[in-house]
């Protein structure tokens, strides 16, 4: 009998959701592997980089899994500890709140309830769309699905109890009423099921009269290219009428209202997002590079301020934030992916002022097996599997 290689994975990101479930359960990251005892004994007791880390590391997850919608992260925190027998102990839990659950849950129950029917809801928009023939014209029936089930609303505006779910995929699929977050987030957790490639892009959309105002939208792979699409502006905020104006679109047309900064939180952490296909909105011929940042012409405004064994890591400082960049091999992301079998990431950098972060918990990972079919997302890997410099 053939072991699963990837049973222990999905085992730990059962634990960890299960303990997110009950809304006040803790989860200890050295006994799980995600952290050592050694890298929290390198940060001296002072933790305010762990902090601003874990900011970064709660932003990219629930960015990759948007059907946690019962969580607010902002609540989850991360608390640091010497025990009695000199040990150190790291874990995630409540801090000072009383719950990490989102305004409108209140016991697991409710939770587990919730789930089914976003679960639900989530199947019968996948199995629908699997009828149709091509990739573009499933992710075509996932949008339009989702404005047609979805109406635009505020705090000021939702339903009695709604307030703490416009943002989340629950509050658009299941109770018919969201923000922009909640849209994206959607679309995100219904082509995750069904094996499309997408991102959630933080930025601000130009209104008409020169205003910006903070947005979400998301970011489609199909045939190895990049385009936009924005259930938000096609269902018509304030009350317009729906259309397709940002439905897979190239560039040129998201490049004149929608301005990417990557910003998803309070942690100032900047995210960077792929590329767009560049005149290929219908299909035309795509002139972008498939969301590699690689090393790009622009690279004399970064520090380098690690490269070894083909790994290399620029940082700069941009209003107050940093930001990273990581290639291998001269590579952006995709590319490593592709040719390498690599997923070059920064691992619990360990910041040294403006100059950015050392060597220590800087790595690359090969996965000894592929993704499971259609899974369309990263694994998590284990602590094992890292090469640490």
């Amino acid at each position: 009998m053939v072991a699963d290689p990837h049973r222990e994975i999905r085992r730990q990101h059962g634990v960890f959701q299960g303990i997110l479930k009950t809304g006040t359960g803790s989860y200890d990251l050295v006994e799980n592997g995600k952290i050592t005892r050694e890298q929290l004994e390198a940060y001296d007791g002072n933790y305010t980089n762990l902090l601003k880390t874990m900011g970064a590391a709660r932003d990219a997850f629930y960015a990759d899994y948007p059907d946690i919608f019962y969580v607010d992260f902002s609540s989850l925190s991360i608390s640091v500890e010497n025990t009695s027998d000199g040990e150190v102990k790291a874990s995630l839990g409540v801090g000072r709140s009383t719950d990490y659950y989102v305004e409108g849950f209140q016991d697991q129950q409710q939770v587990e309830s919730a789930i089914s029917d976003h679960e639900a809801r989530v199947d019968g928009i996948v199995q629908e769309a699997k009828k149709c023939p091509s990739v573009r014209e499933q992710v075509e029936y996932v949008h339009n699905a989702i404005i047609d089930g979805t109406v635009y609303r505020l705090e000021n505006n939702c339903s009695s109890g709604n307030r703490g779910h416009i943002r989340t995929s629950y509050g658009a699929l299941v109770k018919g009423e969201s923000l922009c977050e909640g849209y994206a987030r959607s679309v995100k957790a219904v082509l995750d099921s069904l094996g499309v490639t997408s991102v959630l892009v933080q930025g601000v959309l130009k209104d008409t009269d020169g205003s910006e105002n903070l947005h979400m939208w998301n970011y489609v792979q199909i045939d190895g290219k990049w385009y936009g699409l924005d259930a938000t502006a096609d269902d018509g905020m304030k009350e317009g009428t729906g259309s397709d104006a940002y439905l897979l679109v190239d560039s040129s047309v998201m490049g004149k209202y929608h301005i990417p900064d990557g910003v998803m939180s309070e942690s100032g952490f900047r995210f960077t997002y792929p590329k767009l296909a560049e005149g290929d909105s219908q299909g035309g011929e795509d002139t972008s590079d498939d969301g590699n940042e690689g090393d790009s012409e622009d690279d004399g405004e970064y520090e380098e301020v690690f490269n070894k064994d083909g790994l290399k890591v620029s940082h700069k400082l941009a209003e107050g934030t940093g930001i990273f960049k990581v290639s291998y091999k001269g590579m952006g992301y995709q590319d490593a992916v592709d040719k390498e079998g690599v997923y070059a990431v920064p691992f619990l950098p360990v910041f040294t002022g403006s100059r950015g972060v050392q060597g220590r918990g800087l790595g690359i990972f090969r996965p000894q097996t592929p993704f499971p079919p259609g899974d369309g997302r990263l694994p998590a890997y284990t602590q094992q599997q890292q090469q640490d410099y």
